[in-house]
């Protein structure tokens, strides 16, 4: 393909995207995309599968330009939940917690939003540019790189830590460890051995990012919030001005973006990775770059920038092998590959050539406009959005909670619709309590979580295709000779953190650090059970685990000693409290019955208006049962009692 014949295709293409049609269809897709962004747990993937159907009497290019409409913007949107209320919009949001809300929370939620849009844009049109420049060399790209680089790969972001985990590498690692442990639950990729499932069906599909971020950031962050009094923050600064001071920030930190989308894009070009992946990554790169004062995890603002950069890039990179290979480059991408087919396309050569030999290169530019234009609507409808979503930070934080609570309960159930999920979301939201109360790093679990499954299967399928040899490519070593760097040379430098006497650990903490401990070493004990390639994941994570968390509690009680001798257990909050009410009443009488109950219950024991409250939980069983159940086709269990009354009455 020669560079005039792909600017002929580009020009022509774009002809054909600025028809009504097309562009009512992208109106419509960015649209349902942003509403699905911004509800936490749905996810846009979900979206798209549900939109397949309808997309059957569709032209190809109008099909794509609702779905893609759909799939470029929900990362835009699901960022601004993030933010706002500290509660991912989507999978691919998560990274945005750790910074975006704590600025929230200070007053600058306008600048977040403004940092988050502007530097989304720019991601989605690196991404989109990436796709237009590399599809016709997608096919080399991608078969240049092996199991064995992706395996190092994948180690390499959990490597990435470091940064993440404040004056604590090794707790990083430790809780980076866990974030791999939990990745083996479930099946074996190659054998299909159930492994750490405890006899739970849910279980043995492995544990779910959706409830996982929501236990780790969304439960600490909501026990927070119902402890505070007053405004959930103190100040908000005017919403226009803090929007476009967020893309000022977003300007002058142009290196940050280009890294962000440059990583997001790379990412999106090796297949099965994403952008649950790459947000990570960026956010490491850009903790590990940062000069910023302000510590990452407290509100720094290129926390916001990079990922917002990276998740929206990668679904361009992502794009090409999907587009070149037919290899999707994502769980999206390969919702989109199957509207390809369905519409008779086929992806590689042929889809790639001009239409005067019986391609379709013009169909694939017209994928990169929309992208673009679907971004800019995007962006132009989240700004003209920005006051009425700053002022939800100025809701008294007792009449957020209730439905705080509903929305992450139903974010853990909607991403496999299993109440199970949202039980490991309770519990890993006691875990995040307990991970923040004694100040360590959350975030590398999650990143753990997410590369864990992609190293598994490459380091499976790097034994069974070069057996020991790949050790030795060139891709390997290097990939090993800059983690080796990244561990060692921080410890080499010399400490310049201001606080050069950190608080000696409490006998509580030193407890917490013992028990994890004794599940990694538990879980080394049954991992080793296991047979074949069934073990060795889980004996690595678990050893890896089991050495940091040794290493970390030896550093603090030889270094700092134990402050106090007594133990005192953890005072109640009462979010705690309601959020157990809540699960009581959803596995009871399910989501349509219990959680409008449970929302009344609230408001009227915190002293809101009867009449209020009743609306209030009026208006919450008709979005369960309008929005999510009959238009989302969100199917919620009917519940335990509710499920035994109806076998009673017949």
């Amino acid at each position: 393909m020669t560079i005039e014949t792909a600017l002929r295709a580009s020009l022509s293409s774009l002809g054909r995207v600025l028809t009504w049609s097309e562009l009512v269809l992208l109106a419509a897709g960015v649209f349902i995309g942003a509403v699905v962004g911004i509800l936490p747990g749905l996810g846009g993937a979900t979206t798209l599968a549900l939109l397949l159907p309808f997309v059957f009497p569709l032209e190809p290019a109008q099909a794509f330009a609702l779905l893609i409409g759909v799939a470029a913007v929900t990362a835009t949107t699901g960022d601004l939940t993030s933010i706002l209320l500290g509660v991912p919009g989507e999978a691919t949001s998560a990274a945005l917690v750790v910074d975006g809300h704590p600025m929230a929370r200070r007053g600058e939620a306008g600048r977040a939003i403004g940092a988050s849009l502007f530097s989304s844009l720019a991601g989605s049109v690196f991404g989109a540019l990436t796709l237009g420049l590399t599809v016709p060399v997608a096919a080399y790209l991608t078969r240049s790189v092996a199991s064995p680089e992706l395996f190092m790969l994948a180690l390499l972001g959990v490597t990435f830590v470091g940064p993440l985990s404040g004056a604590s590498r090794v707790k990083g690692l430790a809780t980076g460890g866990l974030g791999l442990l939990l990745a083996t639950v479930g099946q074996d990729p190659l054998t299909a051995t159930p492994r750490f499932a405890f006899g739970s069906l849910a279980l043995l599909d492995g544990m779910g990012a959706v409830p996982v971020a929501l236990g780790m950031f969304a439960v600490p962050e909501l026990v927070e919030l119902a402890s505070m009094r007053g405004t959930a923050q103190s100040a908000v600064a005017a919403a226009g001005a803090g929007v476009w001071d967020g893309a000022r920030d977003a300007a002058r930190r142009w290196r940050v973006v280009l890294r962000g989308s440059v990583i997001g894009a790379a990412v999106g070009l090796l297949p099965g990775v994403g952008a649950s992946v790459s947000q990570w990554i960026a956010y490491a790169d850009a903790a590990r770059r940062s000069r910023d004062t302000r510590p990452f995890g407290s509100g720094a603002i290129d926390g916001v920038i990079a990922p917002s950069a990276a998740n929206n890039a990668t679904l361009g990179g992502a794009l090409a092998p999907t587009l070149a290979l037919g290899v999707p480059g994502s769980l999206m991408s390969a919702l989109l590959l199957g509207a390809l087919i369905m519409k008779g396309l086929v992806p590689g050569p042929r889809l790639l050539a001009p239409e005067a030999v019986g391609g379709h290169l013009e169909l694939v530019f017209a994928v990169v406009w929309f992208m673009v234009l679907g971004n800019l609507l995007a962006v132009a409808l989240a700004s003209a959005a920005g006051g009425a979503l700053v002022r939800v930070t100025q809701i008294r934080p007792r009449r957020l909670v209730p439905f705080l609570l509903l929305l992450i309960f139903v974010g853990a159930f909607t991403e496999r619709q299993s109440f199970e999920d949202v039980v490991v979301m309770c519990a890993m939201g006691g875990l995040g309590l307990l991970l923040a109360r004694y100040g360590w790093p959350r975030t590398p679990l999650l990143l753990g979580l997410v590369l864990g499954p992609l190293a598994e299967n490459r380091v499976v399928l790097s034994q069974e295709a070069y057996g020991a040899a790949w050790l030795l490519r060139p891709g390997v070593l290097l990939l090993a000779g800059v983690m080796v760097t990244i561990l060692v040379l921080p410890f080499r430098r010399p400490n310049r953190s201001r606080d050069t006497s950190p608080a000696p650990p409490t006998l509580e903490e030193c407890l917490f650090a013992g028990a994890l401990a004794i599940v990694a070493a538990s879980a080394l004990a049954v991992g080793a059970s296991y047979a074949g390639a069934a073990r060795v994941m889980p004996i690595f994570a678990s050893a890896a685990t089991l050495v940091a968390l040794c290493a970390a509690l030896v550093h603090d009680l030889r270094k700092r000693g134990i402050q106090g001798a007594r133990f005192q257990l953890p005072r109640a909050n009462p979010a705690v409290a309601w959020g157990a009410g809540f699960l009581i009443l959803i596995w009871a009488l399910g989501f349509s019955v219990g959680a409008p109950l449970a929302v009344l219950a609230y408001l009227i024991v915190n002293g809101e208006h009867p009449l209020a409250s009743l609306i209030l939980a009026a208006a919450t069983y008709a979005a369960l049962d309008i929005v999510m159940f009959r238009c989302l086709a969100v199917r919620f269990p009917a519940g335990v009692l509710m499920s035994w009354a109806t076998r009673g009455a017949f």
